[in-house]
């Protein structure tokens, strides 16, 4: 049998089993669904518990980010109602840092990313808010980038520092100086 005749007899084939399956649905189907059992647990929950209200930016200025990072140039190119970014003269190579505030967001999944990515992932309070420390490691640079998650509720705030080249501060004391400025400012 050439090729296209296996074709053609598999394209006849297939054209008479598809009708054939949907005749075995009935009308039944839609009853046979509303007996099947639902499950117990309740769907996700609009009546969230929120944390503190943060300023833009975590209520940290562009001042304060340069004197922390120790980096010039620093350029602000995103804002948003839950988050900033600094880019070194304002493009994607280099140094990165931000501020993102997650609302009605589950701190462990982040965190469970973080496991998966990161050299190390930690327990941290600050200001006596519970959450986490992520710290990337770099083979020629070190351990360049650092990110805390701090948890209010339902909520979380996440400050990421990442520095390109040395010399840099230690990024975590960077990133737990950022998130302390941030709670301390939250309302």
């Amino acid at each position: 049998m050439t090729t296209a005749r296996r074709l053609a007899a598999l394209a006849v084939t297939v054209a008479a089993v598809v009708p054939s399956l949907g005749a075995c649905s009935s009308s039944n189907s839609d009853q046979a669904q509303s007996t099947q059992q639902q499950p117990d647990s309740p769907g996700p929950s609009t009546d969230g518990k929120h944390g503190p209200m943060f300023a833009e930016c975590g209520g940290v200025s562009d001042q304060t980010i340069a004197e922390q990072t120790r980096v010039t140039g620093l350029v602000k190119t995103a804002v948003n109602s839950v988050g900033c970014q600094w880019l070194a003269g304002g493009g994607i190579l280099g140094p990165h840092f931000s501020f993102t505030w997650y609302r009605g967001s589950p701190i462990g999944r982040e965190r469970k990313t973080e496991e998966l990515s990161r050299t190390s992932v930690e327990d941290i309070k600050i200001e006596g808010h519970d959450g986490w420390v992520a710290v990337g490691t770099d083979p020629m640079l070190g351990d360049n980038l650092c990110e805390i998650a701090i948890g209010f509720n339902d909520d979380f705030i996440e400050w990421s520092i990442s520095f390109a080249e040395k010399p840099f501060p230690p990024a975590c004391d960077v990133a737990k100086e950022l998130t302390r400025q941030s709670i301390v400012s939250a309302k």
